[in-house]
């Protein structure tokens, strides 16, 4: 009984102190993002919402903003139409190159992210649509469409379809009752797939280097850019903001994913 509770207590130390090594940077750039002071200092003199307000506004911070939220809304419905398509292929039909098709949607998560921004860049510029917000979207989609599919294909696996020969029994065509029965079913499944792909869609740096304009950049883009010019807290309410939004979108996936195991 001795040896189980050193066991617990040593698991729980170690796993808190790895939890404190990974939060504490993102706690510091919290509390340095509400400095008065004019240069990035920890412990901050005091306490200021003035680098929120430089953030809200500058144009320039907002226009990479509300193109970080397009092009991630843009690539999480993207993502959901082709990764649900997939999903459904690879759990409910039997057809040559279905191993294939499963690696190559997988592939994203193996390649390094800086090899699949230079291919796309060679790519974009003999289609002569490099720095277009379309064709971010269709790169940012190809890293998030495996997340999708990840989550969906566990759900569909879960699914029972007689739930939808019921509702054709009855009736209902086959998109009728995909519309009406399976969808409403994979719903927080759904609904997760699509918010993690807006997440790695809106924190991706590497893609957003490579395959925007200088003058249109993206939120992390931006950040980049301002790091290599000139380094004020605007950086930290900057980045503290981008982290709420991705916890938040994390927190959302979570939640989905546990109303997706409920029984149904």
């Amino acid at each position: 009984m001795t040896h189980i509770s050193f066991g617990r207590l040593a698991l729980g130390i170690f796993s808190c102190s790895v939890l404190a090594i990974l939060i504490a940077p993102i706690i510091i750039i919290m509390m340095v993002s509400f400095t008065p002071s004019q240069m990035l200092e920890f412990p901050p003199p005091g306490f200021s919402l003035r680098w929120y307000e430089a953030y809200f506004g500058n144009a320039m911070w907002m226009q990479a903003t509300r193109l970080s939220f397009l092009v991630a809304g843009l690539t999480a419905i993207l993502s959901l139409v082709i990764g649900f398509a997939i999903s459904v292929a690879l759990v409910r039909y039997r057809f040559a190159g279905k191993t294939a098709l499963r690696m190559l949607v997988m592939s994203p998560l193996i390649l390094p992210k800086i090899i699949i921004a230079v291919g796309l860049y060679f790519l974009y510029v003999r289609l002569r649509i490099l720095g277009t917000p379309a064709a971010l979207v269709v790169a940012h989609s190809i890293i998030a469409i495996p997340y999708v599919v990840m989550i969906v294909t566990a759900s569909l696996y879960s699914f029972d379809r007689r739930l939808e020969w019921a509702a054709r029994s009855l009736g209902a065509s086959p998109l009728k009752a995909v519309w009406l029965i399976t969808l409403p079913n994979l719903r927080p499944a759904i609904l997760g797939g699509g918010l993690f792909a807006f997440v790695a869609s809106f924190d991706d740096i590497i893609l957003s280097l490579f395959l925007t304009r200088l003058t249109e950049p993206t939120l992390p883009r931006q950040i980049w850019v301002n790091v290599q010019q000139t380094i004020d807290p605007t950086i930290a309410a900057v980045s503290t903001f981008m982290t709420v939004v991705s916890v938040l979108g994390l927190w959302l996936v979570a939640l989905a994913q546990r109303r997706s195991t409920r029984p149904l």
